[in-house]
């Protein structure tokens, strides 16, 4: 039988492994997505690359800058799901992405400047984001 010290043992060793698992382990944190990108040599566009494929349902470009000090920033390329998103692992700037659809239908993408700084947004229906800042030199 357990007597009223080990209980406090316990209970102390089951504190600290929760403190551990909290503090130093990423298994209660919420994933991001893990976006890279790289000018394409062959046509020089922007090609964005995910760690692994997503059904998007959002993917947005807007000026950093504004970002920062806008909550609502103008977008340069905004393109949101349709009823059921397609799973993508790569995609161009500007480009169609299947299952995607501008969210103003008549809006195109505007052309990416040199030397200013860029976010890409993206997000899921299941609430995993990411963002990449980029520039085009």
């Amino acid at each position: 039988m357990m007597n009223k010290q080990t209980y406090i043992l316990i209970g102390v060793a089951l504190a600290l492994t929760m403190l551990y698992i909290v503090y130093f382990t990423d298994w209660l944190k919420h994933k991001n997505i893990q976006i890279s990108s790289r000018i394409s040599p062959a046509s020089g566009a922007m090609v964005f690359y995910l760690d692994k494929d997503y059904p998007l349902t959002s993917v947005e470009v807007v000026p950093t800058a504004e970002a920062r000090t806008n909550k609502y920033p103008h977008a340069l390329w905004h393109l949101v799901a349709q009823a059921a998103p397609a799973v993508t692992k790569t995609f161009n700037y500007g480009a169609a992405i299947a299952g995607m659809k501008p969210e103003v239908v008549t809006a195109v993408p505007e052309p990416l400047q040199p030397d200013t700084d860029y976010s890409l947004i993206v997000e899921t229906g299941t609430g995993l984001k990411g963002e990449k800042l980029f520039s085009v030199h």
